[in-house]
């Protein structure tokens, strides 16, 4: 019994983490809400790591995955990007 009792607090703890987490970055998106220029200092503030893959060639065509984490833990962004023989976006 001890062992789910400490299971459900870990579990409240987290959900109460995650709950934090999403209003503060609610917050800073309402901050830019009408932002008309990204400048560095605003990637900064919402973006924690942006992550590039390797390219995948297998099919004949160069594809390329780019992750972007969001600060506070409450989103990915996941985009996929072909470019043809000499790296022009197709």
């Amino acid at each position: 019994m001890k062992s789910t009792v400490a299971e459900f607090t870990a579990f409240i703890d987290t959900a109460k983490q995650k709950s934090s987490d999403v209003t503060a970055f609610v917050k800073l998106v309402q901050k830019y809400e009408n932002i008309t220029e990204l400048t560095p200092e605003i990637m900064h503030e919402l973006i924690e790591k942006i992550v590039v893959h390797e390219p995948d060639k297998s099919s004949g065509k160069r594809i390329q995955q780019i992750d972007i984490y969001f600060r506070f833990d409450v989103a990915v962004s996941s985009i996929s990007t072909e470019t043809g023989k000499y790296g022009r976006t197709a």
